[in-house]
Order: structure tokens, then C-alpha cells, then sequence
């Protein structure tokens, strides 16, 4: 009856016909407890030696009983909490992380040091003032903090740009909490990181890379790419039949999904389409969705509307930059489940929103995604949404690893040693038979950029002097890795890859044939995905041509 009592700071004392019916656990603290009704009825105040109560008195009836309570207010409650409070502002200033909170009715009332050099802004022109003035949001509505005391639903680790002395942008990572009581907001709070290092690190990575994939390329084109097919080396049969099926896709104006490991070449393949496609005047943008900390990525594909937290500005993301070219989102397997969520929304609407905008964008650029890993794979782990594969696989090109087309092993081999060469002033016209054994053997994880990878690492190692690489040339890890992983599909007959590999063209060219190549009521009668089912027909080099039986 009286559990509410229990919640207030104060000692509570409540009497029913001059007994003592509830104390609270503030009242079963105070020393000397003994007597205590009769010592507060003496007077209105309660001399405890190290606190002195003032006593309040009220009463109330219920069910025709009247209850006295009796509320012991410490005098010097006020001064406590003045204490405590600069002891707490005391923290807050010291602390690196920048703190800024505001009060339910969107005033600030807590601006730390910290906050004003990530910001730029000074903390007296900040407090007492309400958001929307300091940051000159376009509604307040359009402030995060209003956001986020409505919702009540913090906003953790978001990454955007904000404005420093009007100017230049400074990017903060962040989190934003409402503080709750009584399922009532009475403030939000953001703790804020300076991450402009960060930035320049990647800027600087990203300019590196930059730098590394334009070496020895003789042209570069003016919508931002370096490849066309020309540039896609190879000469077995089915890099032969990929590249006709990508220069087919080029003429395609639609969304399209690449598939294959890492290293095999999908964005060489993304520019080269986009090079022969109509929009080859206009730009080409790529975006590794694995190389882009988490937060970061919405604002860079979305942009951001001035207002949406606290200083940020009105800022373009690839989406707008990109305009009628192509955008290409490389390793999309590896964006997290809410990301494909918003993705999703922009493949089915042809619509995207700045973060923190109200208005809808048309999308006017093609989509080129690519996935580095077996889509049924990630389908049946739950790590690539079904409906967002549906969407995105319309067109879908398979690129095949370079083991399952060992003559390019050999093409690639002699293509690298004359680049490099050339960049080394080296004069190599060949490699011996145990190097020739171990590359051949080798499966190639990393595929043609592993190769090229050991091609060059054996180049610099040989001797001015020397015309023919072997085995000694290569550094020792490489060396070793290569022995190791010597024979294990080749050399072995009858190994587990190969049987099942064999197995499952079996069944599929037997399902095939017994629905007349329909892939629709076959990949039914398999029990898999229609666009599993061609990705497994071009991964195992099933044709009609060779494999229809008549």
C-alpha cells in the first residue's frame, strides 16, 4: 500500500492512531531510532548530531482511517546537491569524449570543453540556448535530440560531418542517449569522438591505393575508372565466354550482381562494363562496403541534410555524385542487415533519402554490386537478405576463380613476367620446371591478384644477370605456402572437392534434362533458388551445347 514510499530520498514515517504503521528505509537509517514518533513530535526539527531534519506533517484518510505522515527533510539536502553537481561538472570538463545535453524542452544545458573543440563553438554561446538556434536547424523536429527524447530509443556509433567555425568539416562519431524516469524523457545526452584522424588515415590509404592501381596504366579515363575488357587478361575458354557475357551486359541498362572470390577482378569487370555501356560519359564510382567503418557507410551512400544532428551540413553522397553513371558496391555481403534493409528500399522504389532529409531523391545511376562468397551460402547463414539478392541478381555475372581454369595459370604467369620486367629492368624469358610445378599445383585462394602478387616478388628477387626464374627466387613464406598447398586439388585424384564438384553436375545436368533446361521448374525440383542454380551451372561449366541430352 505504502511501496510508493520506498522510491522518495527522504525519511517517510507514517502513524495510524498514534502507532507507527510504515517507515521507509531513509527512516530506518537514522541512529538513535528509539522513540523516535515522540522525539518528532517535540518540535519541527530533528537534531541528529551530523543532520538536522525538518519535520513536514500531513495526513490523509482512506476507508474511513486517518494516516499521519510525517517527511524528515534534511536541511542541507541543497547543499549536498550542489556539491555532488560540481563534482559531476568537475568530471564532464576534464573528460576527452565531448558531452553536450539538452533538457526536455530542447534547451542545452551541458556543454563540456571537449564538445567546443570538436565543434568549434563556445560553450557560453551554447548553454541555456535550445538547439535549433545554436545550429540553426531548418524545424526542430530536425534535431537529433528531439529525435531521440520522442522515441526513446538511443542512437549509438552514427559517424557525420559537422561544421567547425562556419567552415571547414570535422567528422565526430557518436552516440545519443535519453535519460528516462518514470517512462518520462527528462533529457538527451550525446558523447561524442573526433575522428578526423581517422579520416585522414583513410583519405590517405584510399589516395595510396589510388596511386598503386594507376601505376603503369598508360590511360586513364575522365569518368574515374582504368579498365575496359582490353585490360581483362586471359585466354582460356571460360574467361573467354565471361567477358562476352559481361560485354552482353554492358548493353543491359539495369541493376547487376558480379560474383566471385577475391582477387578474380569483379571491379576491372565493373569498369569495363560501364566503359562500354551508354553511360560511359558520365561517372564511375566504387564503394567497399568492407573497407568503410559501419557508421559511415549511410552518409557516404545517402549524404547528409544540415540539421540532422548537431552542426551537420548539406552533403552529397555517392548516390547524388554519381548522377546517370554507375555505382558499384564491392564485398555488398559484407554490409550489415539494417544497411541492406535501406538498400533494399532504394533498388524497389528508385528512391533514396539524405540521412536526416524529409524529401525522396530519384536514383538515376546503375547499380553494379558484387559478393565474394556462394550467394546460397550466405542466403542460408542469413548474412545477404532474400529479398535484396532477388532484386540485385537480375543480370548476374559469374567470374570463375583461377583454379578451375588452369590454362590462364600459365598465360598469367608470362603476362606478369613481361610487365614486371619491364617496371624492374629485367630481362626473364622464362621459369623452370619446379616453379612451373608449384604454380601449376597451387590453388590460388587469392586468385589473379595472388598471382601477380608472386610473379612480381620472384621478378625483383632474380639477378640483372638472370633469364630464367625457379623456386629459389621466391621469398621463404612464399615458398613454404606454396609447398604446402602443393598437390591439394590437382594431384589429388578423387579428392573430396573434386567428387563432390563431379557429384553435384551430375544431378544438376540429370534435373536439367528432365525438365528440358527449363531452370525454372528445375531449380523447384532441387530445391534451390532459381539464381543458385545458374550460378551453379556456370560455376561447374554446364552448357547445353555439350551437356542437353537429345
Amino acid at each position: 500500500m505504502f511501496e510508493l514510499f520506498d522510491k522518495l530520498s527522504c525519511p517517510i514515517i507514517i502513524t495510524e492512531s498514534d502507532k507507527v504503521i510504515y517507515t521507509n528505509y531513509q527512516a530506518d537509517q537514522i541512529s538513535n531510532s528509539v522513540n523516535l514518533l515522540e522525539r518528532i513530535r517535540a518540535g519541527e526539527a530533528l537534531d541528529e548530531g551530523s543532520r538536522i531534519y525538518k519535520v513536514h506533517r500531513s495526513s490523509f484518510v482512506i476507508s474511513d482511517k486517518k494516516y499521519h505522515v510525517f517527511e524528515l527533510q534534511y536541511t542541507d539536502y541543497l547543499r549536498d546537491l550542489e556539491e555532488k553537481t560540481y563534482c559531476y561538472e568537475a568530471i564532464f570538463d576534464k573528460l576527452d569524449d565531448g558531452l553536450m545535453m539538452s533538457d526536455k524542452s530542447g534547451r542545452i544545458i551541458l556543454y563540456n570543453p571537449a564538445q567546443e573543440k570538436l565543434e568549434g563553438l563556445v560553450r557560453e554561446n551554447c548553454i541555456g540556448k535550445y538547439l535549433w538556434d545554436v545550429y540553426q536547424y531548418e524545424a526542430p523536429e530536425m534535431s537529433e535530440h528531439r529525435q531521440v527524447s520522442k522515441s526513446q530509443k538511443p542512437i549509438i556509433n552514427e559517424y557525420k560531418s559537422h561544421v567547425k567555425n562556419g567552415q571547414s568539416e570535422k567528422y565526430l562519431s557518436y552516440s545519443t542517449y535519453p535519460v528516462i524516469l518514470d517512462d518520462q524523457t527528462l533529457s538527451v545526452f550525446s558523447v561524442s569522438k573526433n575522428e578526423s584522424k581517422l579520416l585522414e588515415l583513410l583519405s590517405e590509404t584510399l589516395e595510396l591505393k589510388r596511386k598503386l592501381k594507376s601505376k603503369n596504366v598508360t590511360k586513364t579515363f575522365i569518368n574515374g575508372t582504368f579498365y575496359t575488357f582490353d585490360n581483362i587478361k586471359g585466354n582460356s575458354s571460360a574467361m573467354t565466354n565471361t567477358i562476352k557475357e559481361a560485354e552482353r551486359m554492358s548493353l543491359i541498362d539495369g541493376n547487376l550482381l558480379i560474383i566471385g572470390e577475391t582477387g578474380v577482378g569483379k571491379e576491372m569487370f565493373a569498369q569495363s562494363i560501364h566503359n562500354l555501356s551508354k553511360r560511359n560519359k558520365e561517372k564511375f564510382f566504387a564503394v567497399n562496403c568492407a573497407a568503410l567503418p559501419e557508421n559511415l557507410l549511410e552518409s557516404t551512400l545517402f549524404g547528409t541534410t544540415k540539421g540532422s544532428f548537431t552542426g551537420s551540413l548539406d552533403q552529397d553522397g555517392y548516390l547524388d555524385e554519381v548522377g546517370k553513371g554507375t555505382l558499384f558496391l564491392d564485398e555488398l555481403n559484407s554490409l550489415p542487415i539494417y544497411m541492406q534493409t535501406k538498400l533494399l528500399r532504394v533498388f524497389q522504389e528508385k528512391k533514396f533519402r539524405k540521412v536526416g532529409g524529409l524529401k525522396n531523391k530519384d536514383v538515376e545511376c546503375r547499380i553494379i554490386c558484387a559478393i565474394n562468397e556462394d550467394p546460397e551460402t550466405l542466403l542460408s547463414e542469413g548474412r545477404l537478405r532474400q529479398d535484396l539478392y532477388f532484386r540485385i541478381s537480375r543480370l548476374c555475372l559469374f567470374i570463375p576463380p583461377l583454379r578451375e581454369r588452369p590454362e590462364d595459370i600459365v598465360f598469367l604467369t608470362n603476362f606478369f613476367i613481361n610487365k614486371y620486367n619491364e617496371i624492374l629492368d629485367k630481362s626473364i624469358k622464362g621459369y623452370a620446371n619446379d616453379l612451373r610445378e608449384l604454380l601449376y599445383d597451387y590453388v590460388w585462394p587469392g586468385n589473379v591478384r595472388e598471382l601477380e602478387h608472386v610473379i612480381e616478388n620472384l621478378v625483383i628477387n632474380a639477378e640483372s644477370s638472370e633469364f630464367e626464374l625457379n623456386s629459389s627466387h621466391l621469398p621463404n613464406y612464399l615458398k613454404s605456402k606454396l609447398l604446402k598447398e602443393k598437390n591439394k586439388v590437382r594431384k589429388n585424384a578423387g579428392s573430396l572437392p573434386e567428387t563432390l564438384n563431379e557429384a553435384e553436375r551430375k544431378i544438376i545436368v540429370e534435373a536439367l534434362n528432365r525438365y528440358n533446361w527449363n531452370f525454372t521448374r528445375t531449380s523447384a525440383y532441387l530445391g534451390i533458388i532459381r539464381q543458385s542454380l545458374i550460378y551453379r551451372v556456370k560455376k561447374l561449366d554446364i552448357t547445353r551445347d555439350k551437356d542437353f541430352w537429345t
